[in-house]
């Protein structure tokens, strides 16, 4: 006798198209949602604005609901029934069951070695102008981390009664009193845009006395400035596929039964899974300058560490990037030893390795993410460089230790974190 179909997945992500990580983080769900079958409603902010009333009858339907800002899931919260299991992305809130977020220690460790590398006097963490929670995290995720690798480290301590305007003349001036020359981490791009302002208006060449370094490689702010902003590439698209993972063990599950814990007072604790940075998209404000190299050579490295999963990327656009021709690009390449497919290449399977090694994707999914035009092609370009078939390489581990977050397919990082817990 046949079984049952199943049942479709009615599922509502609540995400705004109108910023760059949440954009990155709806493709990720998308994606994951049609490999799984489900059925997938989108609510964009951008286009409709905060007020979830309209919605009302969707999310009397859904099986389950994904979001990402806390006043999105505010006003969703009196609108879901309450078995509904909801994940947050990037975000705090009573309502939510589980939470996606970014892995804080692991992105501060790759700009402490990424900053430290540059060879500055001091070091220093910019936060935003008006102190908030999450950014104080970070900032002292810095702090430790830089003085343990024995950096000369510092923060920024906004002036949080003080207007925009006023706080970036404040730190214009507080830069000229450290140790020349410097390097800078911000917690976004936006941020490092305003510590490259203070830094012109202070008088400070970026990046020859202050190099700056942005998080989250938002290319409408990194690249609208002069010079460009490096940034710290994350996992977006990653992220909103570790919450449908998460969300579906919730669905099969049901929501999980909240535990209170006396190590955090009383506050109630919820899974979370973090995902990691993809590691450091190098532009103008961070650039080492090396005697010799030509300065159009860096600009395509530069490009296509940024764009390697992007699978319509070709020499031609490198080439563009460079501002010369294809012939042209190509030998200034040479000394590098590599071909700019080759690099690409190479890019693309520094990606495929980490997915293989701490994820549980299927190879057409990895293949898509990491801007392969398919599998086979994958496996025959990985066999090819590194001797072994991605199943191969996958079983062998690589010695990278993972956890998963509720089942075998969220191979993101697991922990227990109070609700009240910084991002």
């Amino acid at each position: 006798m046949d079984k049952p179909a199943e049942k479709k997945r009615l599922v509502v992500a609540v995400l705004s198209t109108g910023i760059r990580v949440s954009s990155a983080e709806l493709r990720g769900v998308e994606r994951a949602a049609a490999r799984a079958g489900w059925t997938l409603e989108t609510v964009d902010p951008a286009q409709t604005g905060p007020d979830m009333a309209p919605f009302a009858p969707l999310f009397a339907r859904a099986d389950g609901v994904i979001v990402r800002e806390n006043l999105h899931l505010e006003n969703a919260a009196a609108l879901l029934p309450p078995e509904t299991p909801v994940v947050q992305l990037d975000g705090i809130h009573p309502r939510a069951d589980a939470r996606v977020r970014s892995d804080v220690g692991a992105e501060t460790d790759l700009a402490v070695q990424e900053l430290l590398s540059l060879g500055r006097r001091s070091y220093v963490f910019v936060p935003m102008p008006k102190a908030q929670r999450w950014t104080a995290h970070r900032a002292r995720a810095f702090l430790e981390k830089m003085r343990a690798a024995g950096g000369d480290a510092y923060v920024y301590e906004p002036k949080t009664d003080w207007g925009w305007m006023e706080e970036r003349e404040a730190l214009a001036k507080w830069l000229l009193t450290l140790p020349q020359p410097m390097a800078i981490l911000t917690s976004t791009d936006f941020l490092a845009k305003f510590a490259l302002d203070a830094c012109r208006d202070a008088g400070l060449d970026v990046p020859g006395d202050v190099a700056i370094l942005g998080s989250g490689d938002d290319e409408t702010v990194s690249r609208s400035t002069k010079p460009t902003l490096s940034s710290i590439r994350v996992d977006s698209e990653g992220a909103g596929r570790m919450a449908v993972e998460l969300l579906a063990t919730l669905m099969d599950r049901g929501r999980p039964v909240r535990r209170n814990g006396p190590s955090r007072k009383g506050k109630t604790r919820i899974p979370t899974v973090l995902y990691g940075p993809l590691g450091i998209a190098r532009r103008g404000s961070t650039r080492r300058g090396e005697p010799g190299t030509d300065p159009r050579l860096a600009a395509g490295m530069d490009f296509i560490a940024s764009h390697f999963d992007n699978p319509f990327l070709g020499v031609r656009d490198v080439a563009a990037v460079m501002g010369t021709n294809v012939r042209h690009a190509a030998r200034l390449f040479l000394p590098t030893g590599r071909t700019i497919r080759e690099h690409v290449e190479e890019k693309r399977l520094e990606r495929v390795r980490h997915l293989l090694e701490t994820t549980a994707l299927p190879l057409a999914a990895i293949a898509e993410t990491c801007g392969f035009a398919s599998r086979q092609y994958l496996s025959l370009v990985f066999r090819r460089r590194t001797g072994q078939t991605p199943g191969e390489w996958r079983r062998a581990g690589r010695g990278v230790a993972w956890e998963s977050a509720a089942r075998p397919a969220s191979r993101g990082k697991t922990c227990m974190a109070s609700d009240n817990r910084q991002s």
